[in-house]
């Protein structure tokens, strides 16, 4: 059996083959959104930082920064499907997956994916991260002190957070996908589930504030999300008709 070393570089030299037009999709994502943030960081402003809190800037340079942070991570979420694209089309034939997604399930998974998203970022958004800087602000005038926030470091956290969450309602598709692709089996992931969750607890520690609201609000959606897509691959995998090995033969 071949290592993971192995496969992850007969994997990066079929990636090196389609890079051009990966790179002009994360080029194209960085330069159009670069230009339009201006009124997104507005409106992120007014609409999470709290009231009675401050945002400054610490270096000249510290907006254009993070305009290109942010550009930057646009063009790479613009690129990913492609990516998955040419990263499932490697696998396929590397593994020789006797059981290829149809186009049709594909069209909705894609779909499902993209909605998915969207709601996770909205659930960030609008219910999650208001609840959480409102809470950290409230600390922090209960102490006296005042807050007063970097303009990248409160942008980060927010765009950190709501990535997160918003990959963390894919993961019901992620792990559907990987099933019907024959990659991984649904004993595995049953497995490894103790496993996953406490590195999933582990990555709402990394990327929130140091506080168990925070954490557990990033890694609940992300361990019930993991259970639902475990789920719902089992459904998918019941309704496949299982061939006989006469019939393989």
């Amino acid at each position: 059996m071949a290592s993971i070393a192995e496969e992850l570089g007969y994997l990066t030299e079929g990636l090196k083959k389609k890079l051009i037009p990966i790179f002009v999709v994360i080029f194209s994502g960085f330069l159009v959104s670069f230009y339009l943030l201006d009124p997104v960081l507005l409106k992120i402003k007014e609409d999470l930082l709290p009231e009675g809190a401050t945002l400054i800037y610490i270096s000249p340079v510290e907006v254009i920064m993070l305009k290109l942070k942010i550009a930057f991570v646009i063009g790479v979420i613009l690129a990913v499907p492609l990516i998955v694209h040419y990263v499932y089309r490697t696998l396929k034939v590397r593994f020789g997956l006797k059981n290829p997604i149809k186009k049709s399930r594909l069209i909705l998974l894609l779909a499902s994916a993209v909605s998915l998203f969207i709601l996770g970022v909205c659930y960030s958004y609008f219910l999650m991260l208001p609840l959480v800087l409102q809470y950290l602000y409230l600390m922090s005038a209960a102490a006296g002190v005042a807050a007063t926030y970097s303009i990248y470091e409160f942008i980060s956290f927010v765009i950190i957070i709501t990535l997160i969450l918003g990959t963390a309602f894919e993961v019901p598709i992620i792990i559907v996908f990987l099933v019907q692709s024959g990659l991984v089996q649904i004993a595995t992931l049953k497995e490894y589930r103790r496993y996953v969750i406490v590195i999933m607890f582990v990555l709402g520690a990394i990327f929130t504030p140091p506080d168990v609201l925070s954490q557990l609000v990033v890694a609940i959606p992300l361990v019930i999300f993991y259970q639902i897509g475990i789920v719902v691959a089992s459904l998918f995998t019941r309704k496949r008709p299982v061939k006989s090995p006469a019939a393989a033969n």
